[in-house]
């Protein structure tokens, strides 16, 4: 490689990186790394393929210059060029396919313009995630050696952009998430609740809220433990999970508080739904560990619940109020019941 086409590869390199850095979000930062290497390596079609662990396959997950009918192949492991590549972790160079690969089927043959290209894996850490392709370079020319280091040196700041994106990405939900149970944290739910407000009035769209509390949860910790409290909230944020709608948004509201958005729901809907995940937390059967089969500390536990619908003019502050009193309400019956805010 000439002194003037080093420098403007080394140029182009870190100027692609710099914008990487600055996208976070993986669609676009994928879409941006194929076009990228399009103008660097001057080549007509680029794709980047992410390998389903589960599966054992390749899809493709950004490209330039394929026919979008061929981008929703999946490839397994070992098969075609990329899953020999994702399998054994290792690039591939071809400068003639003709000649290296005499046996391959005419029609495959058809799929490329140029007789060379170049595959090479990604990898996190040693763990292959998938791999990038180019093929069709313009003008003709065959990929070197050297392009093939340039492009696996390219592809080692690529991971690494897609590692920090994943972990900026699980951050995220970490910050939005209760650790113990699994639900939305109570900062997400009063940030929810404001934009459901506001989405309700604005379209004049049903919108009720509900607050559950496990009755004598305190002294079920005193008895039982704190350990054994906490599988409590984990067993029943999974019940709540399991008898909304995804459209719902559970939180952990308190420290034994649960807390539910429940958007295009009016008062008499969301009393059923609080019947509901009532009378499942009522039959349940909850144990100290968080083995559902474990026989150790089993239990019968009970929640009360509180219901409110918004009406237009009602601020974020005044529909949590309203719940809570009519928690507070179903607590003053006893337990093991739901009152709404009338």
């Amino acid at each position: 490689m000439e002194k003037q086409s080093q420098e403007w590869f080394i140029d182009s390199v870190l100027e692609m990186s710099d914008y990487l850095s600055s996208v976070t979000d993986i669609d676009k930062l994928t879409a941006s790394f194929v076009n990228s290497l399009a103008d660097i390596f001057n080549v007509s079609k680029v794709s980047f393929m992410l390998l389903d662990e589960i599966k054992g396959e390749l899809s493709v997950k950004a490209f330039r210059g394929l026919d979008p009918a061929v981008t929703k192949t999946r490839v397994k492991l070992g098969e075609l060029f990329s899953g020999w590549v994702a399998k054994e972790g290792k690039p591939l160079l071809v400068e003639n396919i003709e000649t290296e690969f005499p046996d391959l089927p005419k029609s495959r043959l058809t799929h490329y313009s140029t007789k060379s290209f170049v595959i090479v894996p990604v990898k996190v850490k040693e763990k292959i995630i998938g791999v990038i392709s180019l093929t069709d370079r313009k003008g003709q020319e065959l990929f070197s050696e050297d392009d093939l280091k340039a492009f696996n040196l390219i592809s080692r700041y690529f991971a690494l952009h897609i590692e920090n994106s994943r972990l900026l990405e699980k951050n995220k939900q970490f910050s939005v998430l209760d650790p113990l149970t699994d639900l939305f944290n109570h900062t997400y739910f009063h940030g929810q609740l404001l934009e459901e407000i506001y989405r309700a009035e604005r379209y004049r769209r049903p919108l009720s809220i509900a607050i559950l509390d496990i009755d004598k949860f305190s002294d079920y910790n005193k008895i039982h433990s704190y350990a054994a409290g906490d599988n409590v909230l984990i067993q029943t944020g999974r019940l709540i999970k399991e008898n909304i709608r995804q459209t719902d948004v559970p939180s952990r509201y308190g420290p034994d508080e649960f807390s539910i958005i429940l958007p295009e729901t009016k008062l008499k809907e969301a009393l059923f739904v609080g019947e509901k995940i009532r009378e499942r937390i009522g039959s349940a059967i909850f144990t100290e560990t968080e083995n559902r089969k474990s026989s150790l500390g089993m239990v019968r536990l009970t929640a009360s619940v509180g219901i409110a619908e918004h009406s237009i003019g009602l601020t974020e502050e005044e529909l949590n109020r309203h719940a809570a009193s009519a928690l507070l309400e179903a607590q003053e019956k006893g337990g093991n019941c739901v009152c709404v805010f009338r």
